[in-house]
């Protein structure tokens, strides 16, 4: 069994998001960390564009863990709640209809985390709820398949109170340090 080895930090990919969002958290003692997320899903319809998801968005959170007796080896294990703020822009568009704009969110989330892979790794489960806010989303239409986005004159605040985020987390610790083996 190696000793002395810690965590210096956690890299991760959200499964919602499937290879397109990079994280990652650094604890501050056995109790605390502090994380950051990109996003930047692309998906459309090439030959049609009749529906399309573009978004680049940036995250950042501190989050608490819980549990009295937490150890080193324990680190973003277990239950915790953070507090999150995010910013981007977008491009939804859905039969020949969308929006484009920048958005804001911020909230509260809870997340359960879980070793696998004989602690080589994390599992995490995460949901969010809290205020979106996009002001002044420009809303469009495309008349043919393939063609140019037709911008409305008018532009639109949009706003949400509610659930906000999810997650479903593949976690890597990249460790540091110690490497002797015990006997």
């Amino acid at each position: 069994m190696e000793y002395g080895k810690r965590e210096l930090f956690f890299v991760r990919t959200n499964f919602l998001v499937p290879l397109l969002n990079l994280g990652v958290e650094v604890p501050i003692g056995n109790h605390w960390s502090v994380a950051a997320d990109y996003y930047f899903p692309w998906f459309f319809r090439e030959e049609s564009h009749e529906r399309c998801f573009q978004v680049l968005a940036w995250n950042l959170e501190g989050r608490y863990w819980f549990g009295k007796e937490r150890k080193v080896e324990d680190r973003l294990e277990g239950h915790s709640v953070g507090l999150f703020a995010m910013g981007g822009y977008y491009d939804l568009q859905k039969d020949y209809k969308g929006y484009q704009g920048t958005a804001y969110n911020v909230g509260v989330d809870y997340m359960y985390a879980l070793p696998i892979f004989k602690d080589k790794m994390h599992l995490e489960f995460s949901l969010g709820i809290g205020y979106f806010f996009s002001p002044k989303a420009q809303p469009y239409d495309v008349f043919e398949p393939g063609g140019l986005a037709y911008k409305r004159g008018y532009k639109e605040n949009i706003h949400w109170i509610g659930p906000n985020k999810a997650g479903i987390s593949l976690v890597v610790p990249i460790k540091a340090g110690g490497g002797a083996k015990r006997r």
